[in-house]
């Protein structure tokens, strides 16, 4: 456990990325696996459904623009609140892509995505990692936290008390040059499958 927490508080932003990485991934597989054994297919896409807005998939031409807003509104924005606090030493930026992956992968293993063809529950294996938009809309959230998780301004005291002790002002958090392309990175990733996606989402509804 040591381990993991110093590489998830390391001094550089991509050994940081890569150690969530690696967690996400694996809580990416195990939900995977698990629901794809254990559970119906479509058994959360009425959850799924009920997140995304009645309206997003009718934005027309501007369809990677609203899905580029909103997932640097509500993705990015839960990140960066999730930063400003700690536990122990690490970011409680972090939670919010991990909790992310366990639902992409119970997605994957019951098909339960918004738009989806009936009868596709996909076994698990990594090629949908760089072949799905959705593994690479995680990396760039994981790139948000890694790139944040040494900013926190609250943490608690002691573990077993969650009074809450501030370590450092906003005119104390300094990024640096590599945290700064970590999080350009990020964006660029999120416009990219943004476009990605809507592109999908309009062949589907043809």
């Amino acid at each position: 456990m040591g381990r993991v927490v110093a590489a998830l508080t390391d001094r550089s932003p991509v050994r940081r990325a890569l150690s969530a990485s690696a967690i996400a991934v694996t809580l990416w597989l195990g939900s995977w696996t698990l629901s794809y054994v254990a559970a119906g297919e479509g058994a959360l896409r009425e959850v799924m459904a009920a997140r995304v807005p009645g309206d997003l998939l009718q934005a027309g031409p501007s369809l990677a623009l609203t899905i580029f807003g909103w997932n640097l509104a509500f993705g990015v924005g839960a990140i960066v609140a999730g930063s400003l606090f700690a536990f122990g030493r690490v970011s409680i930026g972090y939670l919010a892509p991990w909790w992310w992956a366990l639902g992409y992968g119970v997605a994957l293993g019951t098909n339960s995505f918004v738009l989806t063809v009936p009868g596709a529950k996909v076994a698990p294996r990594l090629d949908i990692l760089w072949s799905h938009v959705g593994a690479r809309e995680i990396l760039a959230y994981l790139l948000v936290a890694a790139a944040l998780a040494n900013m926190h301004l609250w943490r608690p005291r002691h573990w077993r008390d969650l009074t809450l002790a501030r370590v450092k002002g906003f005119a104390d958090i300094r990024l640096s040059a590599g945290e700064v392309a970590c999080l350009a990175g990020a964006v660029v990733l999120l416009f990219w499958t943004a476009r990605v996606e809507a592109a999908g989402v309009a062949a589907f509804l043809r």
